[in-house]
């Protein structure tokens, strides 16, 4: 057979062209900023193909795992948004990239799934379903243990340190920095008959839970390492100010009460509060006493992605957050999301929060104070997290 026609044959799953061009592009990108550090002994126990979990730290975590010795190309479960613009859709499509609705109940994800795995493909899924804010693993709000099982293939538990540091989710540019990438484990499809979904859910809970601020691998000499941190710290914690934080060089300065705190090389404060996680803890605590009476409300410009790569249409409307439920208003519609069926807000630090409504990706910018965003998606989190730590009726807590 020709090279022509076998790679004409490969078109729509990672042995296409257009795999190869999606990564050379990533790889143009970066420029070799980061050095990729590579354990990849324990992947040669998985048999193609798996279902491989990795932690999320920042936006390139795809690029690193791709530097694994895979024993044939993975595909990835990513945004459904990057399957369905224009350009994105074509490259996703032709690359055999898989997609999701964010935080939504999709069949057509597991479909997808059990496709490529019957192909022979393994999949990376990152079940967090979105960047880290603090360095810190987020809960998995949607679950997979289930469906995991039912692929019936070996599962490959997978943890990259130093992205979180190199290319936060507050910062708009990358640092030169070690990012190092290791196979931890790999449960086999005989070890998964033998679990419960439930228990599997809970090891990889276990696995997934990780702090970028424990062990920095690298150090971060950089002069500019605060710019964009308030966009995320929007609340000082010395005086309570909401948005009057601001990232200078180095420091987190409070213009309400002159607070200053100071990142030093290891990317830790100076004093107290110790690291950028805790300071983010102590918002919530702050957050967590108004939580059962607060109202939120927002002018916003709505970008919202029409069904399934639809027309892009622009509109200007009103956002409300309560305890009970997320609701959006504006001339052309309006809709009402209980907070029961909200697990999580991704947002886009200083700029805008998103969810899916109808099928629909919608992006809501804030027309006043674009750092309330984070605000809005850890009011969200506070909220998931009390429902799933709620007394039960005998007093008890539960852990849904």
């Amino acid at each position: 057979m020709s090279e022509k026609k076998k790679n004409s044959g490969s078109s729509g799953t990672p042995d296409s062209p257009m795999y190869d061009l999606i990564f050379l592009i990533v790889s143009l990108w970066l420029g070799g900023r980061q050095k990729i550090e590579v354990d990849d002994e324990r992947l040669k126990q998985a048999q193609a193909p798996y279902i491989m979990l990795v932690n999320h730290g920042s936006f390139y975590d795809f690029y690193y795992v791709s530097k694994l010795a895979h024993p044939k190309r993975p595909s990835y479960l990513v945004n459904e948004y990057y399957c369905t613009r224009p350009i994105l859709k074509h490259m996703a499509k032709g690359g055999g990239i898989l997609s999701k609705k964010l935080f939504t109940r999709d069949m057509n994800t597991a479909v997808g799934l059990l496709r490529t795995v019957r192909r022979g493909y393994p999949v990376v899924i990152f079940p967090e379903g979105r960047l880290s804010p603090d360095g810190r693993s987020n809960p998995i709000v949607e679950k997979g243990g289930a469906l995991y099982k039912k692929l019936n293939v070996d599962l490959v538990l997978t943890r990259i340190e130093g992205a979180y540091f190199a290319a936060p989710k507050w910062r708009k540019k990358s640092y030169r920095s070690r990012v190092r990438i290791r196979v931890e484990r790999v449960i086999s499809r005989e070890e998964l008959k033998n679990m419960s979904a439930a228990e599997l859910d809970g090891t990889i809970d276990d696995f997934i839970r990780f702090d970028a601020s424990e062990a920095p691998i690298d150090r971060y000499p950089q002069k500019d390492k605060a710019l964009g941190l308030d966009t995320l710290l929007y609340r000082c914690t010395d005086c309570g100010a909401l948005y009057r934080t601001e990232g200078v060089r180095n420091e987190l300065i409070c213009h309400a009460c002159g607070s200053r705190h100071e990142l030093d090389e290891s990317y830790r404060f100076v004093g107290e509060p110790g690291t950028i996680a805790e300071y983010y803890d102590r918002i919530k605590e702050t957050e967590r006493r108004e939580l059962e009476n607060f109202r939120l409300d927002c002018a916003v410009r709505t970008k919202i992605y029409g069904a399934n790569g639809g027309p892009v249409r622009w509109e200007e409307g009103e956002c409300t957050l309560t305890p009970e439920a997320f609701a959006y208003r504006s001339p052309a519609s309006s809709f009402e999301i209980p907070l029961d069926r909200l697990p999580a807000l991704a947002f886009s630090c200083g700029e805008e929060f998103e969810l899916y409504h109808a099928d629909e990706l919608c992006y809501f910018y804030p027309q006043e104070q674009p750092k309330q965003v984070a605000r809005w998606a850890l009011l969200v989190d506070l909220l998931h997290e009390e429902k799933n730590t709620s007394p039960d009726p005998k007093g008890e807590k539960t852990d849904a």
